[in-house]
């Protein structure tokens, strides 16, 4: 049995691999990093909630079909460990385009469960930050524009 340390850096190691999956534009690669199960969910930016693994590979595949190009540079990574499930916090900071320093910033919430000696993604949601998050004065927020 892997220690906590070790095995925290499986789930940051399986989240390095999903987002490579998304890279790659490539559906079998995104399925193998699934659990293909009915409790799976998924909700894309803008979305409604995908539940069942048919769905969300369905919803990967339209994804794929229209995309041409995507590299992330993941940030703010958090990885949390609860024995058999792990959910990983990050920043996607998103480029859609070959040769663009534009990026879409993108909060996401990825859930794994262990299957026997792997980290499968159970759980994905992403929303797009569309602002700073609120910082505090003394004693009252205030909102960044």
């Amino acid at each position: 049995m892997p220690s906590q340390d070790d095995a925290i850096e499986q789930v940051k190691r399986a989240n390095e691999r999903f987002y490579r999956a998304f890279e790659s534009l490539e559906s079998s690669r995104m399925a193998a990093m699934w659990v293909q199960a009915e409790r799976a969910k998924c909700v894309h930016p803008g979305w409604s909630l995908l539940s069942g693994w048919e769905a969300i590979l369905q919803s990967w595949e339209s994804i794929f079909a229209h995309t041409e190009h995507m590299r992330f540079v993941i940030t703010d990574v958090a990885v949390h460990l609860y024995g058999q499930v792990a959910w990983v916090t990050c920043m996607e900071n998103l480029s859609d385009a070959p040769d663009t320093l534009q990026m879409a910033h993108i909060l996401a919430t990825n859930v794994y469960e262990q299957v026997g000696e792997e980290w499968r993604i159970v759980h994905h949601h992403a929303s797009p930050v569309l602002r700073p998050a609120p910082t505090t004065g003394e004693g009252d927020m205030e909102f960044l524009n």
